[in-house]
């Protein structure tokens, strides 16, 4: 049985999720929105799932408090269990403070999104998707005075009620717990999306009144616990185990069996991150590290052999170019212009390299052509978050207060390799590969979904001997980071230890005889070394923190040489053959080989060659994809895009009402000139009465001819007839955009007919109040402002 849920969240009043920031000029506080978007039409406003994850476990801690009556008990096990540890804070118990983080059995696939196609549909109507939400102004009034504060007038952006938001939950591991702990775990949930009535910012001032309910296996109607004495605790230990004796792999033969692993991140990504003060700032690429745990978990208990023995290995998932191309790490020996880093001007490490430029310390780099490249960085995506202390209700330092994200931005693509030593596992274990993960930092909620495929390739064309140029030494371009160690074993970037590495990897690789000396400088241990020829190293560090989620504490700090750096050796002993260097290229060289560490290049032609530093040619653009069709009446979302279509039209009515009112032959159409201001208030009062089913009898008493006051124009007569009785008058009289307006097939004929009567009272309002205005104006009996 698995234990998916879809969940509704039916928004009763306006509601907002705010990002923690605004836009200038424009609104103070701005809404979460969906991460794909188009160029003209903003994206919907979602309910993030950690906002939603928050607020249900508050919800699902009142329910615990009151089956456990009191702060202890097995529904409180329940809560820990399905939502995760929490931070401890100094003034619990000691038992508290020193107990590990746990993982939340709970996952939500992303945030809460507009029901079926809407989304998609409304980046196709800009008019439609600009009234997903409005702005309201607001002001902070003076403790003293009761008045507004100077200066305190504020915009702030909502989105509009009267919709439904769904997602999808599930709780990882149900399939193994018992018949009475899926009732508790269903249960308690049930009742905490039951209690959830406010979400969203300023909930207790109005705004993210809401119902939420669930769907799925166990949920009933009506909400029932299960026995007191009967509730079983939740299982107890890791979730994550692997046996201390993995199953033996097959026999391995020669050479290596590759899969292309092409990576599309569904929502941001946060890995190997990087805190700065309260900024987490990720990769902007997938290390190997993060996808090996993902890829032995797929391919079953041999592949955990392999992974120890060295003979599977998962490289690093660098983004692929607006072409299509895959990339590499940009070396260290290429420079760029100050401030200009998307164009490679030159390499130092070739013969009559440039002496000027700013060498790159990131970045990608894309081939444009013969010796011309592009350096490339992928897009991220920056969200701000907090954790609200219970007591308190709002973020404080004790508990994590304010932080922000910085991750892979949604749509990314990358592209990675799983190698695996040929003969160690069945046929078709590419297969295996292929579906949806969650990966990285948060990935219970908002972030870390991918979407994988698979395909086998073929392995790379050899590459050339060493001493390309004829002068007898390897120069070497670390793609990914490398580890190593000196003669006491602590971590090193020293290239002597690095020359040692590489001996003992072209060792097993097949050439023990090899010996390589690095070619330095003066100085002990340079961070870019240069001869007479130009740079022959540039090297820097990184540093890796990771978390075992097994054990739920960190992992030992990694420190080694980064990606990027290149280094050049003299071969002063031993041959090394093209199969040799293959073989290392594909193995890799030092420690954590099989997490994407050591993966190398070899006398590449981009450290070889100079650079054509002449501009590149952009790619062009893809064309824009085939139109939408709109939503059908039975449709999911139907309702909750006749909300926004709604008003979008009111919108527009009285948008065309602003332009008819300042245009005095188009206001003649509507209110008659030479016509008393009685008889003007009558006409209001009349229109205001729609639709009463007396509107054109009323309309003849008012324009019938009386003595002693001027007749109304026959013209004048027919025409507001016509306004009052005739369906398609308004509406010609308006010239909407309405096929711009609409985002379902029945939009136009169902809101002509719903919102007639109040285009009608709009339009005579307004032409109303500038006819008076402009007769005060005329005569001098009004003053102007």
């Amino acid at each position: 049985m698995t234990g998916e849920f879809t969940i509704s969240l039916f928004m009763v009043s306006d509601w907002g999720v705010g990002t923690g920031r605004g836009a200038s000029g424009y609104v103070d506080r701005l809404v979460q929105r969906e991460e794909q978007s188009s160029a003209l039409a903003p994206a919907p406003p979602v309910v993030p799932a950690k906002t939603l994850v928050g607020v249900w476990r508050d919800s699902c801690e009142l329910a615990a408090y009151a089956l456990d009556s009191g702060f202890v008990g097995v529904w409180h096990a329940w809560v820990r269990y399905l939502f995760g540890g929490q931070y401890a804070l100094a003034s619990r118990t000691p038992e508290a403070a020193n107990r590990t983080s746990s993982p939340a059995a709970l996952t939500l696939d992303g945030p809460l999104r507009l029901p079926g196609r809407l989304s998609e549909v409304l980046r196709e109507r800009p008019h439609v998707a600009l009234a997903t939400t409005f702005r309201k102004p607001g002001v902070a009034v003076d403790p003293r005075t009761g008045g507004a504060e100077e200066g305190m007038l504020r915009f702030e952006e909502m989105a509009r009620n009267g919709v439904t938001l769904e997602g999808r939950a599930r709780i990882d591991g149900f399939d193994k717990l018992d018949e009475a702990q899926r009732e508790a775990a269903v249960a308690l949930l049930d009742a905490g999306a039951r209690l959830l009535e406010r979400i969203g910012g300023k909930r207790r001032r109005g705004p993210g009144r809401c119902r939420m309910t669930l769907d799925g296996p166990g949920v009933s109607p009506e909400w029932t616990p299960p026995p007191p004495d009967g509730v079983p605790p939740p299982p107890g230990g890791p979730r994550h185990e692997v046996a201390d004796r993995p199953e033996p792999a097959g026999t391995a033969g020669p050479g290596w069996e590759r899969v292309e692993l092409l990576v599309t991140v569904e929502q941001p990504v946060l890995v190997a991150a990087t805190v700065l003060g309260n900024v987490v700032r990720g990769a902007d690429h997938l290390p190997g590290w993060c996808l090996m745990p993902e890829v032995a978990r797929r391919l079953g208990g041999g592949a955990h052999a392999l992974v120890r023995t060295g003979d599977l290995v998962v490289t690093a998932a660098f983004p692929v170019s607006p072409s299509g191309a895959g990339t590499l790490p940009v070396p260290r020996v290429l420079v760029h212009e100050k401030n200009a880093d998307g164009t490679v001007i030159g390499n130092q490490m070739a013969e009559g390299g440039p002496s000027r430029g700013k060498p790159y310390r990131e970045g990608y780099l894309v081939p444009e052509g013969p010796e011309r490249y592009t350096v490339v960085t992928p897009a991220g995506t920056v969200r701000m978050h907090n954790t609200i202390q219970d007591d308190l209700q709002r973020p404080t330092r004790e508990v994590g207060g304010v932080y922000v994200y910085r991750a892979l931005a949604t749509g990314t693509v990358l592209r990675a390799e799983v190698r695996v030593r040929t003969g160690t596992l069945d046929d078709g274990w590419a297969r295996r590969l292929a579906g949806r993960w969650r990966i990285g930092r948060s990935a219970k909620d908002d972030y870390g979904k991918i979407q994988v495929t698979a395909t086998p390739v073929s392995a790379p064309a050899g590459v050339p001997p060493a001493g390309g140029r004829g002068d007898g030494e390897l120069r070497m371009w670390l793609l990914s980071g490398l580890l190593v160690r000196d003669r006491r074993l602590r971590p090193s970037m020293d290239p002597r230890d690095v020359a040692r590495a590489l001996e003992r990897a072209f060792a097993k690789a097949g050439a023990p005889g090899v010996r390589l000396e690095p070619v330095t400088g003066t100085e002990e241990r340079p961070t870019s070394t240069t001869t007479g020829r130009g740079v022959t190293s540039a090297l820097g560090e990184q540093r890796t923190d990771s978390w075992h989620r097994g054990w739920n504490l960190p992992r030992p700090t990694l420190y080694g040489l980064a990606q990027g750096s290149c280094l050049t050796f003299t071969v002063k002993d031993g041959a090394l053959t093209p199969e040799v260097l293959a073989e290392v290229r594909a193995a890799g060289v030092g420690e954590r080989r099989a997490e994407g560490f050591g993966q190398v290049e070899f006398d590449h032609h981009v450290l070889l060659c100079p650079v054509d530093a002449s501009p590149s040619v952009s790619p062009v653009p893809a064309g824009p994809a085939g139109p939408v069709e709109p939503l059908a009446p039975d449709e999911k979302g139907h309702r909750e895009a006749r909300v926004f279509e709604r008003a979008t039209w009111r919108a527009e009515i009285h948008r065309a009402c602003e332009r008819i009112r300042a245009d005095p032959a188009s206001r003649a159409r509507v209110v008659p000139a030479r016509v008393s201001g009685t008889q003007l208030n009558a006409l209001r009062r009349i229109v205001r009465g729609l639709p009463s089913g007396r509107a054109e009898s009323e309309l003849l008493w008012l324009t019938r001819d009386k003595a002693g006051r001027p007749s109304w124009p026959k013209e004048a007569v027919t025409a507001l007839r016509r306004l009052l009785t005739d369906p398609d008058t308004v509406w010609e009289l308006l010239e909407l955009p309405q096929d711009r307006l609409v985002v379902t097939r029945d939009g136009i004929e169902s809101l002509r007919a719903e919102l007639r009567h109040e285009a009608v009272r709009v339009l005579t309002d307004s032409c109303l109040a500038a006819h008076v205005r402009d007769e005060a104006t005329s005569t001098g009996t009004g003053s102007e402002r």
